[in-house]
């Protein structure tokens, strides 16, 4: 079962930062986990929430403000900075894009032109890019690109239907209903976000490719011991 990061090692570092990255690998993960959204500037960010107030205490909209400014204001990277770290390190990487957003599937799109940039570098460091999301129409866009790609799944009404390859599902629902694990048909399920020891050891008894944690030190005691 593999470790991924959930946005670096967050629970002690401030997330999708370098430090927190960076942390990660220290610990021995087996990838890295991250959101991206598009700034003003159209670049690729590493960043979750749809503003910055959380991050900065200052409400601005990621799409309204430049790269640079995120960049000072919130400490964050970019996803090519990001990406590049991975092929470095030799970590498999998992990208949400996240929806909904006006620019619409523009972030699919500029997220495989940048992994199709590195297609080479990649394919020497042995890792693996996955792009997951919650949006049914941005999986359908990586998956006409031929790049891998996961449904991220919160409900359990959702994993009735879900006839995908990959799948990445909360781990609260998976608890309430297990026979998912087997209904879905999955080739590959990762699993989110997963910090307590109880889930954890839960998941060490169960058929899990993956899972994504903020606590990926006790992760890696758990699962690989």
């Amino acid at each position: 079962m593999k470790v991924f990061a959930h946005r670096g090692f967050s629970h002690k570092h401030p997330e999708m930062t370098q430090i927190a990255y960076q942390a990660a690998i220290e610990a021995g993960v087996d990838g890295f986990e991250c959101d991206v959204r598009l700034t003003k500037d159209k670049e690729i960010m590493c960043f979750h929430d749809s503003d910055t107030k959380r991050i900065t205490g200052k409400r601005k909209l990621v799409s309204r403000v430049s790269a640079q400014e995120l960049i000072r204001d919130a400490n964050t990277m970019g996803l090519e900075e990001l990406l590049l770290m991975a092929i470095e390190a030799k970590k498999d990487l998992l990208i949400e894009s996240k929806h909904p957003v006006l620019s619409s599937g523009e972030i699919e799109y500029r997220t495989m032109d940048l992994i199709n940039k590195y297609k080479q570098e990649i394919d020497r460091a042995g890792i693996e890019v996955v792009v997951i999301s919650f949006s049914f129409w941005a999986v359908r866009r990586v998956e006409k690109s031929d790049a891998k790609c996961a449904k991220v799944i919160r409900y359990g009404i959702s994993a009735l239907f879900a006839r995908y390859e990959y799948v990445a599902i909360k781990i609260t629902t998976l608890k309430r209903y297990p026979f998912l694990i087997n209904l879905m048909r999955a080739k590959r399920i990762y699993v989110w976000t997963v910090n307590s020891k109880e889930d954890l050891r839960w998941l060490k008894k169960r058929e899990i490719y993956g899972v994504i944690t903020d606590r990926p030190k006790r992760a890696l005691k758990i699962l690989k011991n």
